[in-house]
């Protein structure tokens, strides 16, 4: 091949990326809403200009060459740049909305309760509630939390609390089947979160508690669903004080020991590490820390202690 101008257009470059991360023209197509044939075609024509094989063939699809996998990296990365820069730059910073994603239990039992509270810099503010965490190059999101050890490649984390674990439930329950001693929690129906199977295990070996290989289990698609089952009085949960915080106070849970486990991760405040913090950003960011600073009450641990 003869290399022509080295500057290849955008659209080509595009083509480029999104088969580079495919690996299939047929799904590349798909993604870009085109045809094979004309994603095929603008590959060649990409290779044409640049005098150098891209990708080869092979039994299920295509493969870099070294070029292309040097090349693809480079441009993969400039665009993503690029898009979010014409992103930025399609709307004014003051008319742009913060946006802050976070786990529902969280958004919904900790974040929103306090929204009257967020700083005045922070006016214009979109929550997104999230069953996962948010991936900062899709999703368009300025800043999130996480729950988890601290560690994301490319994140910053910021910390705000380590979460505790206690054992609840409504007052009917207790007036139904008295808890005596630990162990009786097995007479009881247990409610669990489908994705945190790992909350009673925790408690029950903070209790001292020998494992029964076949308690009364009722398993919830959420946390917010076992709180709201706990309260409906179908059961005991194990949940984090801070997110029944009100449901405590009123009476509508109780919490028969105080025994806390500690549990298998904290919350902390992500961003994306190489981008600078808008004003907006770091005013929430100063807000949120504040919140969680020492001596706050809702940071404080529960007593962790055996009883």
């Amino acid at each position: 091949m003869t290399p022509r101008t080295p500057t290849p257009p955008l659209n080509q470059l595009r083509s480029f990326q999104v088969i580079g991360r495919h690996l299939s023209l047929a799904r590349a197509a798909e993604e870009l809403h085109v045809t094979p044939s004309a994603l095929s075609h603008q590959l060649l024509q990409l290779e044409e200009r640049l005098g150098t094989r891209l990708f080869v063939r092979n039994g299920r699809g295509l493969q870099f060459t070294d070029v292309g996998q040097k090349l693809h990296g480079v441009v993969d990365d400039s665009l993503d740049r690029l898009t979010q820069a014409l992103r930025e730059a399609a709307s004014r910073p003051d008319d742009k909305p913060l946006v802050v994603s976070a786990l529902h239990t969280f958004a919904s039992r900790w974040l929103l309760p306090r929204f009257t509270r967020f700083p005045t810099q922070v006016a214009n503010t979109e929550i997104r509630v999230s069953r996962v965490d948010a991936n900062f190059d899709r999703d368009n999101v300025d800043c999130a939390v996480f729950y988890g050890d601290g560690h994301w490649r490319g994140l910053t984390a910021d910390f705000l609390r380590e979460e505790y674990l206690v054992m609840v439930c409504a007052p009917q329950v207790l007036v139904q089947r008295a808890l005596a001693q630990h162990g009786d929690v097995y007479a009881h129906q247990l409610l669990q979160a489908r994705q945190r199977p790992q909350d009673w295990t925790l408690w029950l070996e903070k209790a001292g508690v020998v494992p029964n290989p076949s308690p009364r289990l009722l398993t919830l698609e959420s946390r917010n669903l076992v709180i709201e089952a706990a309260e409906a009085g179908l059961g005991l949960a194990v949940v984090d004080p801070v997110m029944v915080a009100k449901e405590l106070e009123s009476g509508r849970l109780v919490q028969p020991w105080p025994l806390a486990a500690k549990g298998p991760g904290a919350y902390y405040l992500v961003y994306p590490e190489e981008r600078a913090l808008s004003g907006k950003v770091q005013a929430f960011r100063d807000w949120l820390l504040g919140e969680f600073a020492p001596g706050q009450p809702q940071v404080h641990a529960p007593d962790i202690g055996k009883s």
